[in-house]
């Protein structure tokens, strides 16, 4: 296990630098650029006061080499530069926004889990009951329901219409006027939107491979010496039945990130996505490559988590 992982963090070098290279690409070669932010930010300077601007910023460069510099100044002096927009180093700007993001990331797959499996679970065990059919429908309408959409309509009916809750905005847990109950209220809608996405892929892929393993050998086989259905199901086949769902936490990680961003925006919490469609718009470079490469780290990392997980569930498993 431990040269498995050693393995998947060595390839985690080529990843990243394919990612950054192509999103650096991007960014650099988009209409406008960098330097046109820059010229645009200095309008009233002189030409030659714009030109040593963009000198020392080094966009008067092709992007390869302004590639190599950003790379360079990361791994060397572990910096992302600094931003555009308010000249603040973009890592302080990320670290600032990173704990609410993920505090948001990790209420709802707490939620999600909660609900998701044991609905499978009783839905599975229920086979074509009105229960089953109700279960499968909300599964539906939740799959095919983007998290935008999903907020909106939360946001229209509990904020707008009945008031029960707030509209967005969100206090910084480190702030001095902190209440831990209007934080929570403020919670309720962007995790609600977030579960209720994340929880139709998890109760269709643990159904469905629940009653796959309920119908193997040994299964019937431990319901004719006599045990409780409660046990064949929690000790016997939900933990071989939680083997396919594992998977699928290493590509549930990245829709749920960028669902976090969209409701982020939508609720206006300060967080990563919120910060880095403002940095879009404003086309602060620097900050959008160091979001655009925080999350392709947290989404490396969770395919890993799952990797490993995998084996855990399974003992029959080894990597060699």
């Amino acid at each position: 296990m431990s040269a498995f992982i050693g393995r998947r963090l060595l390839g985690f070098i080529p990843l990243l630098l394919g990612i950054s290279v192509v999103s650096y690409a991007l960014m650099a070669l988009a209409p406008g650029g960098a330097a046109g932010v820059l010229a645009g930010m200095s309008r009233q300077s002189s030409g030659a006061d714009r030109q040593l601007m963009l000198h020392e910023f080094g966009l008067d460069r092709p992007w390869y080499v302004q590639y190599f510099y950003w790379l360079q100044n990361l791994l060397v002096h572990h910096s992302l530069g600094n931003s555009y927009v308010d000249g603040r180093p973009v890592v302080v700007k990320i670290l600032e926004k990173l704990p609410v993001t993920l505090e948001l990331i990790g209420l709802s797959l707490l939620f999600t889990l909660l609900f998701a499996i044991p609905l499978a679970i009783f839905s599975a065990t229920h086979k074509n009951s009105i229960f089953d059919h109700v279960v499968t429908l909300f599964a539906f309408i939740g799959y095919g329901a983007p998290s935008f959409w999903v907020a909106i309509v939360l946001l229209e009916l509990f904020s707008v219409q009945l008031r029960w809750l707030p509209a967005g905005g969100l206090s910084d847990i480190q702030s001095t006027h902190f209440d831990l109950g209007e934080r929570i209220t403020h919670l309720v809608l962007p995790v609600a939107t977030l579960t209720f996405v994340g929880m139709a892929s998890w109760m269709r892929f643990q159904r469905a491979a629940l009653i796959e393993v309920l119908g193997a050998d040994y299964i019937r086989t431990a319901k004719a010496k006599g045990l409780s259905s409660r046990t064949v199901v929690l000790k016997h086949a939900l933990r071989n039945a939680l083997l396919p769902v594992i998977t699928l936490f290493g590509l549930f990680l990245p829709s749920l990130l960028a669902g976090a961003y969209f409701v982020e925006t939508i609720y206006t919490i300060p967080g990563m996505g919120y910060l880095a469609l403002n940095a879009v718009f404003e086309r602060d470079y620097p900050t959008i490559m160091g979001t655009t490469m925080l999350s392709a780290v947290l989404v490396a990392t969770g395919s890993l988590i799952a990797d490993v997980a995998y084996a855990l569930a399974d003992p029959r498993i080894r990597y060699g």
